[in-house]
């Protein structure tokens, strides 16, 4: 296996023209309809192509998805795979289901560079960025296990999308564009613990995608104690870039928050968020923070979190209080890899 195979669901026209050479352009049309429109991947099944230009696709290119081996479900229907890459690394991809909507959960890395200390996901650090074509095979591989399109998707999974911005934005491209898969931009979020370059460099794009930035506390001094030196920013700059993404793109951003004992849960930092998060627009998801193995950290009690979200609600802030879903099959990001890493 060659060094960072491309994967046939990334391919874009471009691609196919360089990487094929001097075929009539029709058959990269219908080559584009095959991936992007009837889900086959396999050259060989791709009927109106010549064998030769099978035997090409198939000898330059990986179409397989990655391997399940692990999955686990709750009783509320959610369920996490853990996927073997071609390289033998790991990641996860979660389907999430509710009355309403189902939602993939999609892992942009393997491993994390920011290892928030709360979080299982850096555990091991990071061993490499997703190619645009693993990104994509997991919305497709979940799309074949759902028979169909999520309602949404989030980009909460392994890793920090915006540290692989490159091939991030060439997924999501392909994953939007209405000559291949043609989701819409305004059903995906995505999740970062607050790179503000990164996030400039979204704006720039005008899409309408959701934006999601992990802050975790209303202050600098605070936040130091759960993300480390190298990835942190500080409030103020992740709070320009997030400004300067709203009015590039209307959209609004929210701020996801972790609640953990005795860290960042008192009604006084309950205070503080709301008046940041009115003077940004945004707001916010709750979250109680789900253990992870050998943590330093702890939930708080389900009193002492209802007091905090009822305090947001009081001051006016628009607020999601995330019920878990899958909370007995390791959910938080990062632990049903950890597991099989840790056993492997």
């Amino acid at each position: 296996m060659p060094t960072n195979p491309r994967y046939i669901f990334d391919l874009s026209m471009h691609d196919l023209e360089t990487n094929l050479g001097n075929i009539p352009k029709y058959r990269y049309s219908q080559i584009i309809d095959w991936i992007y429109k009837k889900f086959i991947f396999s050259p060989y099944d791709m009927s109106n192509l010549p064998l030769k230009l099978k035997e090409e696709l198939a000898s330059k290119f990986i179409y397989k998805y990655p391997s399940i081996i692990k999955d686990e479900k709750t009783s509320d229907k959610t369920y996490k795979y853990l996927l073997n890459l071609y390289d033998k690394e790991k990641i996860e991809f979660v389907l999430i289901n509710s009355p309403k909507r189902k939602t993939f959960c999609l892992s942009s890395q393997v491993g994390c560079p920011v290892k928030c200390k709360f979080c299982a996901s850096g555990a091991f650090g990071l061993t490499r960025n997703l190619q645009p074509g693993e990104i994509i095979a997991q919305f497709l591989l979940g799309s074949k296990l759902l028979n169909g399109h999520p309602d949404n998707i989030v980009f909460m999974g392994i890793g920090e999308p915006l540290l692989n911005l490159h091939n991030f934005i060439k997924s999501l491209d392909i994953i939007c564009s209405p000559q291949y898969i043609n989701y819409a931009a305004r059903r995906i979020t995505i999740s970062t613990s607050g790179i503000p370059k990164g996030i400039i460099k979204l704006a720039d794009l005008k899409k309408q995608w959701n934006l999601a930035v992990s802050i975790h506390a209303p202050d600098d001094k605070t936040r130091a104690t759960l993300i480390p030196d190298h990835c942190r920013f500080s409030l103020q700059e992740i709070f320009n870039a997030c400004k300067y993404y709203f009015d590039k793109t209307g959209r609004v951003v929210t701020f996801e928050y972790t609640l953990i004992k005795g860290v960042n849960d008192s009604i006084l930092q309950a205070d503080e968020l709301a008046k940041i998060t009115k003077q940004m627009r945004a707001k916010i998801n709750l979250i109680p923070y789900n253990p992870t193995e050998n943590s330093e950290f702890i939930r708080p009690d389900e009193e002492t979190c209802n007091k905090f979200a009822n305090r947001l609600k009081e001051k006016g802030i628009n607020i999601t209080f995330r019920i878990e879903k899958g909370s007995k099959i390791n959910a938080a990001c990062g632990q049903l890899r950890s597991s099989g890493i840790s056993q492997s």
